[in-house]
């Protein structure tokens, strides 16, 4: 172990399109960056208290490594920390093992009551937290969520609590069928009119269509919320963005304390985001599966 980090063995995991497009980019470690697991040691440096805290404990984690030293780091922008590794998907081994480090001010304790199935979800729902926290809107706001993958379902499930109008505009169907259940309005991203009507646009899909597609829905002097990187080849129409005053926020932190109060809570439905179960010595087959369109997260049973 390295100075400050803690020693987890996984009992629960996630796999998602992220895991997918890790394989197929430059990262060639050990894959994953969604877990639920058991600290079985800390690095002595972490001090008694919080050693005491964590040992034995189950947890969850942000998959964002800082390197604490750097300029950003200490003036505190960790967040965008210069030399920043991401648990199994950029610089550093992930969470796919039978044990795995990771910094131990990463982890929040998962309560005792909340089911490893839940708490997965940490990491996917504090994103959302944090984007929405990108925000701020003084009125019942319209909402548009662009994409059907976890992410953006969460983003519609949660802002539809916040009091706003919300539509999710997404390409598959059964995906959009889970809106039905949570009283969500949905549409298919092609029915819909660019009236530049919207408070504001979530984009979590990350095509090359979808940045135009939420600059024409957002009315003047609203916001973009990008979630996920838009493909390299993708356009953005600056002079649309002056014109307008449209404010464009990227979005890449996960609040996961803040996921974990939220899951404790059973106010959030994400139990019905999953679409597979596989045991742990499958997760070959669940990342090759997490690349297929549409599909929303696949468990690894690893206890």
């Amino acid at each position: 172990m390295r100075p400050g980090e803690a020693l987890v063995s996984p009992t629960r995991l996630a796999a998602d399109a992220a895991d997918a497009l890790a394989v197929r980019g430059e990262f060639s470690g050990v894959l994953g960056h969604q877990f639920v697991g058991r600290v079985e040691a800390v690095d002595p440096s972490i001090g008694e208290p919080a050693a005491r805290r964590l040992i034995g404990k189950r947890v969850v984690g942000s998959a964002h490594v800082p390197c604490g030293v750097c300029e950003r780091c200490r003036s505190g922008l960790s967040l965008h920390c210069a030399n920043a590794a991401t648990l199994g998907l950029a610089g550093r081994d992930g969470c796919f093992a039978e044990a795995f480090t990771i910094p131990a001010a990463n982890l929040v304790v998962v309560p005792d009551g909340m089911h490893d199935d839940r708490a997965v979800f940490a990491h996917t729902l504090g994103r959302v937290i944090h984007g929405a926290r990108m925000l701020r809107v003084e009125r019942k706001a319209y909402v548009s969520v662009l994409g059907d993958g976890p992410v953006a379902l969460l983003a519609a499930q949660l802002m539809a609590r916040r009091n706003a109008s919300v539509r999710l505009l997404g390409t598959h169907a059964a995906n959009l069928e889970i809106c039905v259940k949570w009283g969500v309005k949905h549409r298919a991203q092609g029915d819909v009119g660019r009236r530049q009507d919207q408070d504001v646009v979530f984009d979590c899909t990350g095509s090359t269509e979808s940045l135009e597609l939420a600059l024409a829905l957002v009315r003047p002097r609203g916001a973009v919320v990008v979630m996920r990187a838009n493909a390299p080849d993708a356009t953005i129409n600056g002079h649309l963005i002056m014109r307008d005053e449209v404010q464009v926020c990227g979005s890449r932190g996960s609040a996961v304390a803040d996921a974990v109060a939220e899951l404790a809570s059973g106010s959030v439905d994400v139990l019905s985001l999953i679409a597979r179960r596989m045991r742990f010595e499958e997760a070959p087959h669940a990342i090759a599966a997490a690349a297929e369109p549409g599909m929303l997260k696949i468990l690894l049973d690893a206890a």
